[in-house]
């Protein structure tokens, strides 16, 4: 009796260290092609990702709809959500980063009939007078707030909604995440090129709530990350997803 009751005592703290003890509460959003509904299923690059990953961590996955984008971080940093998926590492003593697990490339486009493949900088497209469309996301590019001083910047929050003010002339340039848009210009049959200007390829990060998780929780995030990027797993998600938005990374 007492050897089963000192393994039962053994046991227990090995119980509280155990990663993923219950679903973990994800933000859904439509951004396309990384995650959204269709035929009533959740889809897409990010959702197939963070499921292998997941399941390869020994984790189930919870989508909480109707999150604003800006409450998010406040509800992870509270424990109301547990991870926030294409976060870029900051110092933020409520949150654990884990291992990258893509690459985030924002990039520049203009429609077909007037690219100018001959640029190499967004100071050149300045200079010529031209508008820039952008997503709100960016806007840590700093040449952006110089095109907002000479009236030259036009915002939007969906991709679809980007390509759209293309499409009717109301902006020169587009700027954004690459997949995203390339992805909308697909979609809406809008014919827009991406032109070889390099601005921004950073690794993103899934973030975790120091609040509602554990260290083991993280441990269990990067070993699977790391294993999935061993056996190739990873890449042939990315590689699918990147060739249905036309893109070949």
């Amino acid at each position: 009796m007492l050897s089963r009751l000192l393994a039962l005592t053994l046991f227990v703290p090995l119980l509280a260290q155990a990663a993923c003890t219950r679903p973990l509460r994800v933000p859904f959003e439509d951004w396309r092609p990384y995650s959204f509904m269709a035929d009533g299923r959740h889809t897409g690059l990010e959702t197939e990702l963070l499921a292998a990953v997941a399941k390869e961590a020994g984790c189930r996955l919870s989508y909480v709809r109707e999150v604003p984008r800006n409450r998010r971080l406040p509800m992870l940093l509270a424990g109301e959500l547990d991870l926030l998926i294409a976060a870029t590492p900051v110092p933020e003593p409520g949150a654990w980063y884990t291992r990258p697990y893509r690459d985030e490339v924002l990039g520049v486009f203009m429609r077909a009939d007037e690219a100018r493949m001959d640029v190499r900088s967004l100071d050149e497209l300045l200079r010529a007078g031209l508008r820039l469309v952008t997503h709100r996301g960016p806007a840590s590019v700093a040449i952006i707030n110089d095109f907002r001083a000479r009236g030259l910047l036009t915002w939007f929050e969906e991709y679809a909604k980007g390509v759209q003010l293309m499409q009717l002339g109301r902006g020169d340039v587009l700027l954004g995440d690459s997949v995203a848009i390339a992805f909308a210009a697909r979609a809406a049959d809008v014919p827009l090129i991406e032109l070889p200007i390099t601005l921004l390829r950073d690794p993103v990060t899934y973030k975790l709530s120091r609040k509602s998780l554990t260290e083991a929780d993280l441990r269990a995030f990067n070993r699977a990350i790391q294993h999935l990027e061993a056996s190739g797993e990873l890449q042939r998600i990315r590689a699918r997803w990147l060739g249905q938005a036309g893109l070949k990374r």
